[in-house]
C-alpha cells in the first residue's frame, strides 16, 4: 500500500510479564497475488522471512520479566546473529525440499535446480561483502569524526567508496540519503551485521551441521544457553559454552 515501510523489520509489542506472554509483530513486503496467480515467495522472500522470524524467536524466547531481560538489551553487535543465524536452514536441501513445491502441480522444486541454487549461493559474495565492510566504516567514521557539513560528507563517501568497495562512486550519490540504519539503534554499530555472521556461521556449523539441523537437543541448547538470556551476562560467554569453545572466523570464511 501506499506510504507502507519498504523495509522487513520486527517490532516488539509486548513484553513477557507475570502472564502476559511476550508478544511481537514482523513486517515484511512480500510479493502479492497477481490476478489468479497466488503469492509466490522467491528464494530470497523465504531468506528473508527466516531472518526476521529469528529475531522473533529471540525476543520470545528471553526468559526474564519485562525489561530484565530484552532483545534490546542484548550487544548491538550481537542482535543480527539470531536473525541470520537462521538464514542458514534456507540453504539446506533437505528444507528446501520441504519448504518447495510447485503451485499448479504440487511438485518439490527439482534437485538439479535445488543444486543450482545453492551453488549460486556465494556469486558475487566478495562484492557484497565489501559494501557491508563500507557502510560499517561509513557509519563508525561519521559518528567518531563527522564531517562538518554536507559536501565533506559527500566527500568522504566519493573517498570510501572506490577505496574499499573498489567502485567508483557516480557523481553526487550518496548513500547517506537512504541509509536508514546510520540514525537508529545500529548507529556506530553497523559492523554487527558481518560480526554477527560470523559467530552464527560458528555456531551453525559446529552444532547443527554436525549434529543435525533438525537436532532438538542441539536446538533446545540454543535456546537455553544463547536465546533464552536475552541481555543477562555475557553474549561471549554464552556463544563459548554453546560452541564448547571460544568463537573463531573460520566457518565464517568457509561459508564464503
Amino acid at each position: 500500500r501506499d506510504g507502507k515501510y519498504t523495509h522487513a523489520a520486527i517490532f516488539h509489542l509486548l513484553k513477557k510479564h507475570d502472564n502476559q506472554v511476550p508478544t511481537d509483530c514482523m513486517l515484511t513486503n512480500l510479493p502479492a497475488p497477481l490476478g489468479d496467480q497466488p503469492a509466490l515467495l522467491t528464494h530470497d522472500d523465504v531468506v528473508t522471512f527466516f531472518h526476521e522470524f529469528g529475531h522473533i524467536m529471540h525476543a520470545l524466547c528471553g526468559e526474564g520479566e519485562a525489561n530484565n531481560t530484552h532483545l534490546a538489551k542484548c550487544p548491538r553487535d550481537f542482535v543480527e546473529a539470531p536473525s541470520q543465524m537462521l538464514e542458514n536452514w534456507c540453504w539446506k536441501s533437505e528444507v528446501l525440499s520441504k519448504l518447495s513445491k510447485h503451485y499448479k502441480t504440487g511438485e518439490t522444486l527439482p534437485k538439479e535446480l535445488l543444486d543450482k541454487l545453492i551453488a549460486a549461493k556465494n556469486v558475487n559474495v566478495a562484492l557484497s561483502t565489501l559494501r557491508q565492510v563500507l557502510l560499517a566504516t561509513l557509519d563508525i567514521t561519521i559518528h567518531t569524526n563527522p564531517p562538518g557539513n554536507a559536501q565533506e560528507l559527500q566527500e568522504l563517501y566519493d573517498r570510501l567508496k572506490p577505496e574499499i568497495s573498489l567502485i567508483e562512486n557516480p557523481e553526487n550519490c550518496n548513500i547517506l540519503r537512504s541509509f536508514g540504519h546510520l540514525m537508529n539503534q545500529y548507529a556506530a554499530a553497523y559492523y554487527g551485521y558481518l560480526w554477527s555472521e560470523v559467530l552464527s556461521a560458528d555456531m551453525f556449523h559446529t552444532r547443527f551441521e554436525k549434529e543435525g539441523i533438525f537436532n532438538s537437543n542441539t536446538g533446545m541448547d540454543y535456546r537455553n544457553i544463547i536465546l533464552a538470556p536475552g541481555g543477562v551476562g555475557s553474549i561471549m560467554e554464552h556463544v563459548t559454552k554453546f560452541l564448547g569453545r571460544p568463537p573463531k572466523q573460520d566457518h565464517f570464511l568457509q561459508s564464503r
